[in-house]
């Protein structure tokens, strides 16, 4: 499976006012959370590069940026 390592900007004024730790439940979800900057509002995840458009659209997400692609022979380890 293709993975995404990417930085996820959230909107800290987002009309559904989703929290830096709601989204970043949701981005753990889907793959791994690598870090939280509440200050900053940024999170840096590892996704599936197919819900690269998922994470676009989440509300609350005013940014993605993809840093860079790697193939992944194995699911993403769920967390205990």
């Amino acid at each position: 499976m293709w993975m995404s390592e990417c930085i996820v900007v959230v909107d800290r004024n987002n009309a559904d006012a989703n929290t830096v730790a709601d989204i970043a439940a949701a981005l753990k979800e889907m793959g791994a959370v690598e870090f939280v900057n509440e200050s900053q509002y940024v999170i840096g995840a590892s996704v599936p590069a197919h819900e690269l458009p998922t994470v676009h659209a989440m509300d609350g997400v005013c940014y993605v940026r993809c840093v860079f692609n790697y193939f992944c022979g194995q699911q993403p380890a769920k967390a205990a």
